[in-house]
């Protein structure tokens, strides 16, 4: 299989929708998204969304507007503050995998190294949120994934 290089909209939605038929079927990620995002409708909605995201952290094409942290955070409440390193990890792991499997060049690297830099980030802000907030022990950007 030949792949291409990550450089338009389509490519984008190619691998946001690659990406999450394996998210819904995860062992592990499975649950959260599957129990959060229930119909075709809202998948559909889903996918709309976070091609827009990458579109404009990869391409710098403007069109997202969403608030990452705001929907992590319910989604940790929802699920009672269970969300850990061990989801995001995964996350990253199958985000990668997917890009790896279609994709190749610099654009494809820039957001294997984004999603990893924003799983560290994003798992902070949702440990910030919790109840009585959270202090991580040592160097917050000891946080390893991937």
């Amino acid at each position: 299989m030949t792949k291409s290089k990550l450089q338009t909209r389509d490519n984008i939605e190619k691998l946001v929708r690659t990406f999450y038929a394996k998210v819904q079927k995860d062992d592990l990620l499975g649950l959260f998204f599957n129990q959060t995002i229930k119909t075709e409708e809202e998948w559909e909605k889903h996918y709309i969304l976070l091609t827009d995201f990458w579109t404009l952290n990869l391409l710098d094409i403007k069109g997202f507007d969403g608030n990452p942290a705001k929907a992590h955070h319910g989604v940790d409440k929802a699920f009672k503050h269970s969300i850990t390193t061990t989801h995001f990890d995964r996350w990253v792991e199958l985000w990668s995998e997917t890009i790896d499997k279609l994709f190749e060049g610099e654009i494809a690297n820039k957001a294997k190294m984004r999603a990893q830099n924003m799983a560290k980030g994003m798992y902070k802000k949702i440990l910030d949120q919790r109840p009585g907030g959270f202090i991580l022990p040592g160097n917050a950007t000891d946080i390893k994934f991937g």
